[in-house]
């Protein structure tokens, strides 16, 4: 018989690559990216320091922290700190984009990768979005937050699921801090 650990030794987690797509569209404008921005920044802080991060906001377009992902230094999670920050809600919703520049960053195959969507969900293409996050599941996996009071929780189950991944929902400023250590 054999059992897990209750708990996994840090030692033994291995390197960790991840990508926060964050949704800045004008659906996002207020309450919603201030909420995510506070999930964001409290999510980057954990990292590890053999970890590696990315940030690309998307709206009627997208753009990203650096070209390839950084090493999660001191000096690059508060340079990701004062990017998430800048960040205003405006403009579109363009997440087909936003996941095809994750996927085509380029990868260490010694790292876990994962992509956290944080969105409220206001788009179109759920089934599009679900098909090419399944059609790259050897790429990464997939954690998707909902946020907002009326998040489209079909695209936000539907991502997690494809990318064999876990859905969050945060409702409140205060549930981003929970969920995030979550």
């Amino acid at each position: 018989m054999i059992e897990p650990p209750a708990r996994v030794p840090s030692e033994a987690i291995v390197p960790r690559e991840y990508v926060f797509i964050l949704d800045v569209s004008g659906s996002m404008h207020g309450f919603p990216i201030e909420t995510a921005k506070t999930l964001l920044r409290g999510l980057v802080a954990t990292l590890r320091p053999t970890d590696t991060l990315n940030i690309i906001p998307f709206a009627g377009g997208h753009s990203m922290l650096a070209p390839r992902s950084l090493p999660a230094t001191r000096a690059n999670v508060d340079a990701a700190v004062r990017f998430i920050n800048a960040q205003r809600g405006g403009g579109s919703t363009e997440l087909l984009s936003a996941l095809r520049a994750a996927l085509a960053l380029p990868s260490d195959p010694d790292r876990a990768r994962s992509f956290v969507v944080i969105t409220d969900g206001y788009v179109s293409i759920e089934k599009e979005a679900m098909a090419l996050v399944r059609a790259s599941l050897g790429e990464a996996n997939v954690f998707a937050f909902g946020i907002g009071s009326s998040v489209n929780r079909f695209l936000i189950e539907g991502l997690a699921r494809a990318g064999r991944g876990e859905a969050f929902v945060v409702l409140n400023p205060q549930q981003a801090a929970v969920e995030a250590d979550r």
